[in-house]
């Protein structure tokens, strides 16, 4: 087996590090970003998940699920629950337990891939209501077997450390915000106007990965400043919304609140290491690729 190219670590209460390896200017490295995976439902599209997730295991890419990995709405107790949505391995009288059970077992052939799995409003409602961490349960098992992947919080930041000059040792950063999103379903805006109050709260940042509204879309920008020095400063900033993989195209809760069917899938951030940093690539070019193609 190769040697991973990425490590992850805590650095603050939201806040955590990737060190990544890049073989020499012009390689390319990739990060899988998902969110709102809804794993547990019985109609999450696993079929395409799996496909996605072998991909990453193949090339070593870490993978971040930007909340809502669980679904969890199954209980006898939620008043969106459907018998149509409930996986028949978790029709058991230890719901909850179930669910953390199965997903440990499925999401393990991905251990050394996943990076960080933070909560969305599935995960922290079980939590409020029932006083059971659904998450942390999860990753906790996956780093007994050996997985690096974090618990993230609800909205965080991850600084990308990139070695790509061997010789030099010259590192290249990239700060990604990452929040898994909040409101209602963004009908007419789509989470566009979501971007310009991210903006506003959390500052200076690279590139935003968001979920909760099951869409898929970005939106890139151009950010000027002025360095210290007096100089005029230019980098791109990438928004992408990540969507569900969750088929909500049936006539559950999902139809029923009057919403049209959602794209699947997530996004591909792809970093190509630079020869040398500039005012304008930060030491990388960033590229973004939708999947599933």
């Amino acid at each position: 087996m190769a040697q991973p190219w990425w490590s992850i670590g805590q650095t603050d209460t939201n806040a955590w590090r990737v060190d990544v390896q890049f073989d020499g200017a012009g390689s390319v490295r990739r990060f899988l970003m998902l969110a709102d995976l809804h794993w547990d439902n019985a109609h999450c599209r696993l079929d395409l998940l799996k496909e996605t997730l072998d991909e990453a295991k193949a090339e070593g890419a870490p993978i971040f699920l930007i909340g809502d990995t669980f679904c969890a709405m199954q209980g006898k107790w939620d008043p969106r629950s459907s018998r149509s949505a409930l996986r028949e391995e978790h029709h058991t009288g230890n719901y909850l337990d179930s669910l953390v059970s199965t997903a440990h077992e499925w999401f393990k052939p991905y251990a050394a891939n996943l990076a960080l799995a933070s909560y969305g409003n599935h995960e922290t409602s079980i939590l409020k209501r029932h006083q059971v961490d659904l998450l942390q349960q999860l990753v906790g098992a996956l780093r007994r077997d050996g997985s690096p992947v974090v618990c993230g919080t609800y909205w965080g930041f991850v600084v990308v450390n990139g070695n790509f000059t061997k010789a030099t040792r010259q590192c290249a950063t990239l700060k990604i915000h990452y929040h898994h999103g909040s409101g209602g379903a963004a009908e007419v805006s789509r989470g566009f106007i979501d971007h310009n109050r991210t903006r506003s709260m959390y500052g200076d940042f690279d590139v935003g990965v968001y979920g909760h509204i099951h869409r898929r879309n970005c939106d890139e920008n151009i950010i000027t400043t002025v360095t210290s020095r007096g100089k005029i400063e230019q980098r791109p900033q990438l928004f992408l919304r990540c969507s569900t993989w969750k088929d909500e195209s049936g006539d559950g809760w999902h139809v029923q609140q009057g919403r049209a069917a959602r794209p699947i899938g997530g996004w591909w951030l792809e970093l190509t290491s630079s020869k040398k940093k500039s005012v304008n690539s930060n030491g990388y070019h960033m590229n973004m690729r939708a999947l599933p193609t």
